[in-house]
């Protein structure tokens, strides 16, 4: 399930803004109050927007984050309760903090919907240049800021988008780019939150997309993936890769080879992903989680199967003539039987 639907995505809209000034320079935050109206909105709803994709998570019970942030949804007093988000923002630092800005922003997605974003905004350190259009030397102007918002993702350190639940808790998705895979230890006790899907269980969820995406494309793959197109998912799945939903290339080339730009089987993974509530997840797949398949079969072109267990499989080579040869040694034959019908032949 994502954490917004493409309709409310598309309805995101910043209603009100507020930044307070954090870092290792400062023993305390500066406060500052709200902007009102709040200003650049496309600007910084581009930012927020740049980041939906990223890991889910739920408030844990008695968490300060949900509460302060129900106070605002309950009519509090905006500046009031954001300060104390910030003063609870910085004192979890346990290392120095890079100068910046914690922005509150308060959204909607559409009607009765509405989102919290958290933003850790690091400063840039820039130098910005100035032509005088009425010197005729045209000597340009340079102007040093250390406080600026710059629009390149790196700029945004932590992000946390919040949509509360009725009663109580809400989810969370966060992107932090200090721990992609998953989030700083300050922050997620800043949040007081949970990982909604378990790393554990994701890496056999990823598996499952992919299995359901091959089953649905098969016959319009490279005869080569068609053949084996299950075993190259797990032996992709073994190389203990990091899923990044920003970047599939590397995981789609190595599991069914060198795809158009708008191949339809994109589009399906994308589906399959969500269907299965990762799609918006970053993660490193661990190994040891994906169970790999005992049985395995090889089918000729005639229509013939050859069932056997993982670590049994016969040799096969290739004749001669170009055909291949499937060759069993075996101690004994248990079967050599026709099947046994378990339903009426129709006609």
């Amino acid at each position: 399930m994502s954490f917004l639907s493409d309709d409310e995505k598309d309805a995101l809209s910043i209603k009100r803004m507020i930044f307070h000034v954090v870092g290792k320079k400062l023993d305390e935050p500066i406060l500052l109050n709200e902007i009102k109206p709040p200003q650049h909105q496309d600007f910084f709803l581009e930012r927020v927007k740049s980041s939906l994709r990223g890991n889910l998570f739920a408030f844990r019970e008695h968490s300060p984050t949900e509460a302060l942030l129900r106070g605002i949804a309950d009519g509090g007093d905006f500046t009031d309760e954001t300060r104390k988000l910030a003063l609870d923002f910085q004192s979890r630092h346990k290392t120095a903090m890079s100068m910046g800005v914690f922005f509150i922003f308060e959204m909607t997605a559409g009607e009765g919907i509405t989102i919290y974003a958290l933003v850790k905004y690091d400063n840039e350190d820039v130098v910005r240049y100035v032509i005088d259009e009425l010197d005729a030397a045209a000597v340009p102007k340079l102007e040093r800021f250390q406080e600026s918002f710059v629009r390149k993702p790196e700029a945004m350190q932590k992000i946390a988008l919040v949509r509360l639940d009725e009663a109580a808790g809400g989810r969370i998705m966060v992107r932090d780019r200090s721990n992609v895979a998953h989030i700083s230890d300050y922050f997620e006790g800043f949040l007081r939150a949970r990982r909604v899907n378990a790393p554990v269980d994701m890496s056999e969820k990823l598996v499952n997309a992919l299995k359901d995406t091959f089953k649905e494309h098969r016959k319009s793959l490279p005869d080569d993936v068609q053949r084996s197109g299950v075993n190259r998912i797990y032996s992709t799945m073994q190389l203990g890769l990091r899923f990044d939903p920003d970047d599939c290339e590397p995981l789609l080339t190595a599991v069914f080879g060198p795809l158009a730009a708008d191949a339809p089987l994109r589009k399906t993974l994308k589906k399959k992903l969500r269907d299965q509530g990762v799609s918006e997840e970053t993660f490193d797949v661990d190994p040891e989680r994906v169970q790999k398949p005992r049985r395995h079969v090889i089918e000729t072109a005639e229509g013939v199967q050859v069932l056997y267990d993982a670590g049994k499989r016969p040799s096969v080579v290739q004749r001669d003539d170009k055909r291949w040869e499937i060759v069993i040694v075996t101690s004994g034959v248990t079967r050599d039987d026709a099947e046994i019908e378990t339903s009426p032949r129709r006609g």
